[in-house]
């Protein structure tokens, strides 16, 4: 095939596009090479995250029997990402995979005009690719959210009683039962005996009475006492002596 025919097929495929992207595609190079770019725009309702890609195609000298260079790229889009808040959007990684697959498809369309099939393919790959970013992402969030509410309701479990957990906490409420009431013992018996004590020192001090009292309580004291009188001993009139407590004795009362 000659260069006069590549180039006709070329500038025929090139006006044919025109009419189907009338808008969408820009001429670059209007001389061979001819050299143009297509708007692609990535949307697939509310699945996925609106993008804008540009598809930048330019033949060689005997295309369509050899590929074309081409490049994808990502056009900057703020509109169509403000428009949902789904978090998946394509990276320099998927433009790589995107023309590796697109390279795949003009290798499948070798010897026919292509670049249509190239369009629609990347538009087809792109919202493939983005559909499955956003499944993952959704995945991952759900997976985080269950863990959270499973973390929050763990709050409100006991840990799982076992034969063997039981024994456990039997054995070691056992030991701290008997310390605890032995020290409840213990105390108990240091309060009886300071109890005790505290008695015996009352019943001491009661037993410890004055001479005064002795003599009051116990008449037999001073009749006892006038066994050891000698002829010619002075008697004491002890109601010329005051009480201990005072008051006048009993004696000078009756006078």
């Amino acid at each position: 095939m000659s260069a006069e025919h590549y180039a006709e097929e070329q500038n025929n495929e090139v006006e044919i596009l025109q009419s189907i992207y009338p808008t969408e595609l820009e001429v670059l190079h209007t001389t061979a090479p001819q050299k143009f770019s297509i708007v692609v725009d990535v949307e697939d309702e509310d699945e996925i995250r609106p993008c804008t890609l540009s598809l930048t195609v330019e033949y060689t000298a005997t295309y369509p029997d050899e590929l074309p260079l081409f490049e994808i790229a990502l056009i900057p889009n703020a509109a169509a990402a403000a428009a949902t808040d789904i978090e998946a959007e394509l990276d320099s990684k998927d433009l790589d995979d995107l023309t590796a697959k697109l390279r795949e498809l003009c290798e499948e369309n070798l010897g026919m005009a292509m670049v249509f099939s190239m369009s629609t393919g990347l538009k087809e790959a792109a919202v493939q690719r983005l559909a499955e970013k956003t499944a993952r992402l959704k995945r991952a969030k759900e997976a985080r959210i269950q863990k959270e509410i499973e973390a929050d309701q763990a709050k409100f479990i006991g840990t799982p009683v076992t034969r063997a957990s039981f024994l456990e906490w039997r054995t070691k409420f056992d030991v701290e039962t008997k310390a605890h009431l032995g020290r409840l013992a213990g105390e108990a018996g240091e309060d009886r005996a300071a109890a005790r004590r505290a008695a015996a020192s009352k019943k001491d001090e009661d037993r410890r009475l004055t001479g005064r009292q002795l003599f009051e309580q116990d008449k037999s004291l001073a009749q006892s006492d006038s066994s050891f009188i000698a002829d010619g001993d002075v008697a004491v009139d002890a109601s010329l002596f005051a009480r201990e407590d005072g008051q006048p004795s009993d004696a000078s009362d009756t006078e």
